[in-house]
């Protein structure tokens, strides 16, 4: 009985020690390898490292290091990803913000071409700024409205320019804004 004890001792011990010259071999031909030399001390920082716990792995058996290391890897991996999932979820609301916002932008450019249509006159163009400070209670309010409105014969210039001041009462009144704040320009074609 003893006799068998010793056996699987000293295969262990064999095993041990071949898996150190196997890791040693690995390491020496992967430094060798390594295009660029300017990493390779931070390569031999981690690979003796490796060689230091394949060293101590026996006694740490015997004195149950291992599973405790175990668990605190565990409890930085877990904390890792969590990090990393935090941050793909703060990344996915952000391009999923921003994809509301433009739409909402959207949305409000359009209600002012068909408010400038209703009276007549023909949009270019309209560009829209929105709040969108998270903070304050104001996120999505329009802070400014720039127009580019078509003004088709000279002619009508005087009548366009009524157009165009009645227009920014209208938009004025409905997204509470200062005339101030809205810019109309009118422009032959």
């Amino acid at each position: 009985m003893r006799h068998g004890m010793r056996g699987e001792t000293m295969s262990g011990i064999y095993e041990w020690v071949r898996s150190l010259v196997f890791y040693l071999i690995l390491m020496t031909m992967v430094i060798n390898l390594l295009p660029d030399k300017k990493y390779e001390k931070y390569l031999r920082l981690f690979t003796g490292m490796i060689f230091l716990m394949l060293v101590f792995a026996p006694f740490a058996d015997l004195t149950g290091i291992e599973a405790e290391m175990a668990e605190r890897f565990e409890k930085l991996t877990f904390q890792n990803d969590a990090k990393l999932l935090k941050r793909e979820i703060e990344d996915a609301d952000g391009r999923r913000m921003a994809q509301l916002i433009a739409s909402y932008e959207e949305a409000v450019e359009t209600d002012m071409r068909m408010m400038a249509e209703g009276m007549d006159v023909r949009c270019l163009e309209v560009e829209v700024v929105l709040d969108e400070s998270l903070e304050g209670g104001t996120f999505g309010d329009v802070l400014a409205v720039n127009i580019r409105m078509s003004d088709d014969m000279a002619a009508v210039e005087a009548a366009s320019g009524r157009a165009s001041a009645e227009l920014k009462k209208k938009i004025g009144e409905y997204y509470g804004l200062k005339e101030s704040d809205i810019t109309i320009h009118l422009e032959d074609e």
